[in-house]
């Protein structure tokens, strides 16, 4: 299993700065993040994409590391707008699965699609996401990589607070991945997602739920059962030796991949101290889940 941390909170050191870090601090692989994406003057919009990724590959690969993992874009507005998603949105969601395919990683995060009210409109979410899904699965076979379905959550918009969204239920998850049936379609599991309010389970029940053939990839990172604070595990209130159990019963043979906000902003001659510490909680839960995997 590999160590893997979320690039986006190294970027502000700069690409082979942050990419330094890492591989100083005993990090494996890195997920790129293509939330540049939404900006169209980014570069991997441009024609000249595909040597601006081998750009980025080439840098990430001389550091000693590789991408084992993306994060396609979501942050756009106008979802609602179906000409906007249509010539806009879904491009880019394309574009950035080919991209994460010319990183090498082994599989692109592509949130469902999720931005209506989920009460009340389940059945009518999941069949769009299914077209939306299946679209992408002739893609991820020419490309040689497959796309991981992450857990969500929805703020209220008139309370403000977390209320259920796609994927928040075990059972629906489940039915994602059972119904799409393709060994492109896998589940990414946010663990830090699972422990939000209304939760009726735990991430372990999750992790025990979806199993050793659906669970193939991660979002780790703490809170406080409050909000989603992408914090480092054991600085929130979620129980570790319990998420490491479960995913050690499951064999899981994913990745163990942060998704994580870097902790604080040190100065610069204590960066490396901080990451070598976040890297070191991330190989002593990975050495639990070793530890609680089946005897053969």
């Amino acid at each position: 299993m590999e160590l893997s941390m979320n690039f986006g909170p190294m970027e502000r050191f700069g690409l082979e700065e942050g990419i330094k870090l890492c591989k100083g601090a005993g990090f494996d692989a890195i997920d790129y993040g293509l939330g540049c994406m939404v900006d169209d003057k980014s570069l991997l919009n441009t024609d000249d994409y595909k040597a601006e990724a081998a750009r980025i590959r080439k840098a990430v690969e001389d550091g000693g590391l590789h991408i084992n993992q993306t994060h396609t874009p979501f942050t756009f507005r106008h979802w609602d707008d179906e000409n906007f998603y249509s010539e806009v949105i879904y491009p880019r969601i394309l574009r950035s699965i080919e991209i994460s395919a010319l990183f090498g990683a082994k599989i692109a995060v592509v949130h469902p699609l999720h931005h209506y009210v989920y009460h009340g409109h389940e059945e009518e979410i999941f069949e769009k996401n299914m077209e939306f899904y299946r679209s992408l699965i002739p893609y991820c076979r020419e490309w040689s990589i497959k796309v991981g379905i992450e857990n969500m959550y929805q703020v209220d918009p008139r309370r403000r607070h977390i209320v259920f969204d796609t994927c928040g239920r075990k059972e629906e998850f489940l039915r994602y991945i059972d119904t799409l049936d393709s060994e492109w379609m896998v589940a990414t599991l946010d663990i830090g997602h699972v422990g939000l309010p209304l939760q009726d389970d735990e991430p372990w029940d999750f992790i025990r739920a979806l199993g050793h053939d659906r669970l193939h990839s991660l979002h780790v990172h703490d809170n406080d059962y409050k909000g989603d604070g992408h914090t480092l595990p054991f600085l929130g209130k979620i129980d570790w030796m319990e998420v490491t159990k479960a995913l050690g019963e499951i064999d899981y043979d994913g990745d163990f991949t942060y998704e994580v906000n870097f902790l604080g902003n040190p100065p610069e001659g204590f960066r490396q101290m901080t990451a070598k510490y976040m890297a070191d909680v991330g190989k002593y839960l990975i050495s639990e889940i070793d530890r609680n995997r089946p005897v053969l």
